[in-house]
């Protein structure tokens, strides 16, 4: 992205692994909103996402995931099932 001058504030990064502090702050450095892990975060990588206002998704499966930060940014879209009596 660096490289082709391409500019990160529409794209959103999605990673296996754990979303750590080096992580949160490379996509600080490309201006990228949104980081999802199919994992968990690290207490340093939490507290700087929260600090410089990056949204942070975690345990992301399916529909399921973990808002650490940034919950205002995130709407539903679809309408939750009812529950089953």
């Amino acid at each position: 992205m660096w490289l082709d001058g391409i500019d990160g504030s529409d794209k959103v990064f999605y990673t296996t692994g754990r979303l750590t502090s080096e992580m949160v702050i490379k996509c600080a450095q490309m201006r990228i909103p949104f980081l999802v892990s199919r994992s968990g975060l690290t207490q340093m990588g939490h507290s700087i996402a929260k600090r410089i206002g990056i949204t942070m998704l975690g345990r992301a499966s399916g529909r399921h995931y973990l808002a650490f930060t940034g919950r205002e940014r995130l709407v539903r879209s679809s309408q939750q099932p009812a529950a089953v009596a």
